[in-house]
């Protein structure tokens, strides 16, 4: 007469005895799990779900303490129904406290959204706070561009110094252009825009921001094929990512010693971009190679994943975003590394416009 009751809720509903073994389930609980009670009858529950699972924590807390327990929001997944959250009531059964009725009732619809509702709030916050942050930056850079002119007026016969104001003024012009780019990012309106660039100027351009800043005791050595073609990329893109490069190598240095920019040209660099498999040319190549500590070889195969790093601060993001950046303008990265010397070599199509 019980199993008749039972079999006439609307809600899925199962019996187990003190071993966790299903004693009962009705017709709703056979398609909550997906599988028949000819199947279920005799088997553990943890035979149809995770050992981990949530709701194995929750028949033992009921039966020790001999009192129903109703949980919000509990995953209750199984093979054939994963990430599956439900209100559950569990609850002793009053003549037999080793036998648990367990209930399982549907969320409301409202209430399997609400997560999302509130990570929508979330990242609609966030996306306001970097508008405003990158509002806020953008008047000191030009406070700091427009103090740099300022002195370059009053310094015409010092050419060092009038080489660094330029230098502040042009990487002003960069961060503000990264800000812009980072304005479209939160805006989902995504553009870069390609230009034909000498890559040596380019490359001693980030020299010397190197030079005058995190690098300033590092001896930076030129080893440049003049005769190379002029590149097809994103400008600022590029220059971040040389940079994130030549500052990973001047802090495997130590900041001293000998650092290697070196081009060439190299027509056996090929690879396979795309659903078909089109064989590419990447003859164009830059390496970045310092002398200093290596990389070690249990994180070689990884550095260009997120949050993988061989320095101790690190935060494996700098080599995720450089290999992110190339693979956005279609060329490719690798790396060999022994102590001693690593060499960070990019190679890029070569393209006329």
């Amino acid at each position: 007469m019980e199993n008749n009751i039972l079999n006439e809720l609307r809600t899925p509903v199962f019996l187990v005895n003190k071993a966790n073994k299903f004693i009962y389930i009705n017709d709703i609980g056979q398609e909550f799990f997906g599988i028949s009670s000819s199947i279920i009858i005799g088997k553990k529950i943890n035979e149809f779900i995770s050992n981990d699972s949530p709701i194995l924590n929750l028949i033992e807390r009921v039966r020790n303490s001999k009192s129903g327990i109703t949980e919000e929001s509990l995953d209750f997944s199984n093979l054939n129904f994963p990430n599956r959250k439900v209100r559950v009531h569990v609850v002793p059964l009053s003549f037999d406290n080793n036998k648990i009725i367990i209930q399982v009732s549907q969320l409301a619809l409202s209430e399997m959204f609400q997560s999302q509702r509130i990570n929508s709030k979330i990242s609609k916050s966030f996306s306001s706070m970097i508008d405003m942050l990158m509002h806020e930056l953008k008047n000191p850079l030009a406070g700091i561009k427009g103090a740099s002119q300022l002195i370059e007026t009053d310094i015409k016969d010092n050419s060092n110094l009038l080489e660094l104001t330029k230098l502040i003024s042009i990487e002003c012009d960069r961060v503000e252009d990264l800000l812009n780019g980072m304005e479209q990012v939160s805006n989902n309106n995504i553009k870069l825009d390609y230009e034909s660039l000498n890559i040596h100027e380019i490359l001693n351009h980030c020299k010397r921001v190197a030079e005058n800043s995190f690098g300033n005791e590092v001896n930076f050595i030129n080893e440049f094929d003049p005769s190379l073609p002029r590149l097809f990329a994103n400008k600022n893109l590029l220059i971040q990512i040389i940079i994130n490069l030549l500052k990973n190598a001047t802090e495997a240095s130590q900041k001293k010693g000998n650092i290697k920019i070196k081009t060439s040209f190299n027509s056996n660099k090929i690879i396979s971009f795309g659903k078909e498999d089109i064989p590419t040319q990447l003859p164009l190549q830059i390496e970045i190679i310092d002398f200093g500590v290596g990389i070690p070889s249990n994180l070689l195969s990884s550095i260009f994943d997120p949050f993988v790093s061989s320095k101790k601060q690190g935060k494996g993001l700098g080599l995720s975003i450089v290999a992110s950046g190339l693979e956005e303008m279609g060329a490719v990265i690798d790396v060999s590394s022994s102590s001693g010397s690593t060499n960070f070599c990019m190679n890029f199509p070569l393209k006329k416009s």
